[in-house]
């Protein structure tokens, strides 16, 4: 579920990890993932690849599954 090496995950992580330390570039991240994609608890995909964070990158929608997912692997590849 943390693809933190999908290239879509890596520019993502580049593009939003913005700030003086660890901390804000993590609250960075936070709102970019929280803010920039809709919460979606209706559309559940329950497989391996529905609960990728890159899934949510590409779709631009999910739950809170996918999406803790996906700002673990942007941070994860913001280092």
């Amino acid at each position: 579920m943390v693809d933190s090496d999908h290239p879509a995950v890596i520019a993502f992580a580049r593009e939003h990890a913005q700030g003086a330390d660890d901390r804000e570039r993590a609250v960075a991240l936070y709102y970019a993932v929280r803010d920039g994609f809709r919460y979606d608890p209706y559309r559940i995909d329950l497989s391996v690849s529905g609960m990728k964070g890159s899934t949510v990158l590409a779709k631009g929608f999910g739950w809170c599954v996918p999406k803790a997912a996906l700002l673990a692997a942007v941070c994860r590849a913001a280092g």
